[in-house]
């Protein structure tokens, strides 16, 4: 998917707010995650009328938070632990909520949400709890309303090959990765049909050994083998060698974008 020069703008403009009240933790992640958060904002930006309400749930460091608000939308952004980074969300002017997404209901009357944005939280979520989250997401969007999720894929190469070397796939602070057919299938048992449903290729391309600047600049084949020489690690190593097969053959990317995108609407 093409990003458009209002997200970039907006994503960079960011990036100057998280230099100043971030720390490096949330300065790496800025840089290493840019595409994989622009890709969201492209899909609010096709999917969700500017001026509407969006809620960013997980919205912990509210990078993608203030983007939406430096594009003209409302925004309300829920967090289980908001603190750390509550700095960034004050200078983009975006309101906080503390919330347990598995226990607390969303502080919003039925029908009031244009758009929620679930991305990279699905994974944290407690199977035994995810009918109380998306339930509660359902509730509060207007019908139409759209829903924008993303999450890692259970079933990409290198999640393959950690099982066949008998490594844990699961990134340890997960709870639970799922496949693509597996999050259309919940989405739709919670009320929602989907809209557009694909693996995206986003973190494949992206996640290298690379200098902070160089994560804006990769947007290619070419660029993983830059920065190969650049850095010749094996993480490089194997992007470059893994990139061809997961072109070739979508299933195997790291990305649900269901999200690494889904993208789905109330009924």
């Amino acid at each position: 998917m093409r990003i458009s020069d209002e997200v970039k703008d907006a994503s960079l403009s960011v990036g100057r707010i998280v230099k100043e009240y971030g720390d490096d933790k949330a300065l790496r992640s800025f840089y290493l995650e840019f595409w994989r958060r622009a890709l969201v904002l492209e899909l609010v930006r096709k999917y969700c009328p500017k001026s509407s309400t969006v809620i960013d749930l997980g919205a912990q460091p509210f990078i993608i938070s203030c983007a939406l608000k430096l594009m003209n939308y409302e925004v309300i952004a829920y967090d289980y632990d908001p603190g750390r980074y509550l700095g960034i969300a004050k200078a983009c002017n975006v309101k906080v909520v503390k919330c347990d997404l598995e226990r607390d209901s969303l502080d919003l009357k039925d029908s009031s949400v244009d758009c929620a944005v679930f991305s990279e939280v699905l994974e944290h979520i407690n199977p035994y709890y995810v009918h109380h989250t998306l339930t509660e997401v359902n509730r509060v969007l207007k019908v139409g309303g759209k829903l924008i999720v993303t999450t890692p894929n259970i079933a990409s190469l290198f999640r393959r090959i950690k099982l066949l070397l008998g490594k844990q796939p699961v990134y340890r602070l997960h709870v639970k990765e799922y496949t693509k057919d597996e999050v259309e299938k919940l989405l739709k048992e919670y009320g929602f049909r989907i809209l557009e449903s694909f693996y995206s290729e986003v973190n494949d391309l992206h996640f290298v050994d690379a200098e902070p600047h160089d994560y804006l600049r990769i947007n290619g084949y070419l660029d993983l083998i830059r920065c190969l020489f650049r850095k010749p690690s094996k993480v490089n190593l194997l992007r470059m060698l893994a990139y061809p097969i997961v072109k070739a053959i979508p299933p195997l990317r790291m990305k649900v974008s269901h999200p690494g995108l889904s993208h789905v609407e109330r009924w």
